[in-house]
């Protein structure tokens, strides 16, 4: 039980640290910090480190959805509400939302149009985009 809690817990924490930073970047881009600057000065301090600090569309791969899902469940059986998994789950999805709303706001209208996006793998060297 302990080990299949720490996978679940693990990948869980590091699905919330980038639940977090995605926040982080929404509000810098409506109060105007420059996130990138943001994202270095907190990867700076060894309590947080550099590691899933990336602001982008949200987690995915093959384990930190199906970890968060499977951790929510087990909580849910105990009677855990875990409100800051689920809100994790929620900023996750709206992240996706945000980009589609983005690419609106800019193009218009998407029918007929070709988009090209780089880097959404959800790790380097990889063509995987689970």
């Amino acid at each position: 039980k302990s080990a299949e809690m720490i996978k679940y817990a693990s990948n869980a924490y590091l699905a919330t640290k980038i639940s977090f930073i995605n926040e982080i970047s929404n509000l810098c881009e409506v109060v105007g910090a420059d996130v990138k600057d943001v994202v270095k000065g907190m990867g700076k301090d060894k309590r947080i480190g550099k590691a899933f600090l990336q602001p982008g569309i949200g987690y995915g791969g093959s384990c930190f959805p199906k970890d968060v899902k499977a951790l929510l469940h087990t909580a849910k059986l105990y009677g855990i509400p875990f409100s800051l998994l689920k809100e994790t789950v929620a900023i996750n999805d709206f992240q996706q939302e945000l980009l589609v709303t983005k690419a609106i706001s800019r193009l218009k209208d998407l029918k007929g149009k070709k988009i090209t996006m780089l880097g959404l793998a959800f790790k380097p060297e990889t063509d995987d985009m689970r």
